[in-house]
């Protein structure tokens, strides 16, 4: 039997990403630092309240707030620091972290007098280099998946029943310039709009734009299925279809929660904490990914065009419901 080297890979990540989180989980450190101006301090407390103590000592020599022009609407939180011994002072803010010796600081807080800074610690040297190594192999592997010669994607795609060659290769570049025209008309509106401190990051329009369009496709695939359950007469092409536009929706939305992982390490400094929306997000990610595994139900017609709709309620909770209902560090968005 020949091994699929791409799913191998695939299953090598997801594996790699939970002995990354084992690792975190066990090995990691977390805590909070607070300093007041002009004190220095080697010491934070972890989670639980458990004291901890620094190999070096920061003190605290300026804490401002940057506001947009004009106005009185914050735009970035500042504290500059002076690291002892003589490593000079840095500033961090939001989603610009300071490293040293293993350790990672993030602006968390403030003192209501503007004298006083909360700093979140992080120290993980193992498990983070795991789990984001798990998260390209998941990548690379799910993109050999796609391309995959004799794979189910690119059959789905040759046997397109009325479908000619040329058609297919103009539907795909249009498909690649909506994508381009999506991500740039999406960016554009968040570029004019004033944000807060912590969306401040590049990796807002890809994080954003990634989740946007797996939700427009995982659409799409609810209303082939809607319209394949009140009609009979298009069946066949409305299934593969669907299952066709299944496999991109889902490596897109797997690229938007390993996006916004990531983000969430750089902004938070932990790349996961079972915050409502990203949960949210895995299982909706969990339930699409069902239909890609083979199971022979999917390939009945009617079963899939009941999937395809009723998945997508996991969709609007998660866009909406987890803002109404649970809200978390994510009801902004």
């Amino acid at each position: 039997m020949k091994i699929n080297k791409s799913l191998l890979l695939f299953h090598a990540g997801l594996l790699l990403i939970l002995a990354g989180a084992l690792t975190t989980y066990f090995a990691g450190e977390s805590g909070e630092m607070h300093l007041r101006q002009g004190e220095s301090s080697s010491q934070f407390s972890l989670k639980d309240g458990t004291p901890a103590s620094l190999p070096f000592s920061l003190q605290l020599e300026r804490f401002s707030v940057l506001c947009y022009p004009d106005s009185m609407q914050p735009q970035d939180y500042l504290s500059d620091v002076l690291l002892l011994p003589g490593g000079g002072i840095r500033r961090i803010s939001m989603n610009r972290i300071l490293r040293r010796e293993g350790y990672r600081f993030y602006q968390a807080g403030f003192d209501p007098d503007y004298r006083g800074s909360v700093l979140m610690v992080s120290h993980d040297p193992w498990g983070i280099g795991m789990t984001y190594a798990g998260y390209a192999a998941v990548l690379l592997g799910f993109l050999g998946v796609l391309f995959r010669k004799n794979g189910r994607f690119r059959s789905l795609f040759r046997d397109l029943p009325g479908w000619s060659r040329p058609m297919k290769r103009t539907a795909a570049v249009a498909g690649l310039g909506l994508l381009v025209l999506f991500f740039f008309l999406l960016v554009r509106g968040w570029l004019f709009r004033p944000l807060q401190p912590v969306l401040r990051s590049p990796l807002l329009w890809v994080h954003v734009s990634c989740m946007m369009l797996a939700y427009t496709l995982l659409a799409l695939v609810a209303a082939g299925g809607a319209v394949g359950l009140l009609s009979r007469s298009r069946e066949l092409p409305l299934r593969q279809m669907g299952q066709l536009l299944l496999y991109p929706a889902v490596f897109v939305l797997m690229l938007g929660i390993i996006v916004g992982s990531v983000w969430a390490n750089l902004s938070w400094g932990n790349y996961w904490s079972w915050d409502p929306k990203e949960t949210w997000a895995l299982i909706t990610l969990l339930v699409y990914a069902s239909a890609l595994h083979g199971f022979k139900a999917f390939q009945r017609p009617r079963f899939f065009y009941g999937f395809a709709f009723l998945a997508f309620l996991c969709v609007l909770f998660t866009y909406f419901g987890v803002n109404e209902l649970l809200g978390g560090m994510h009801a902004y968005s």
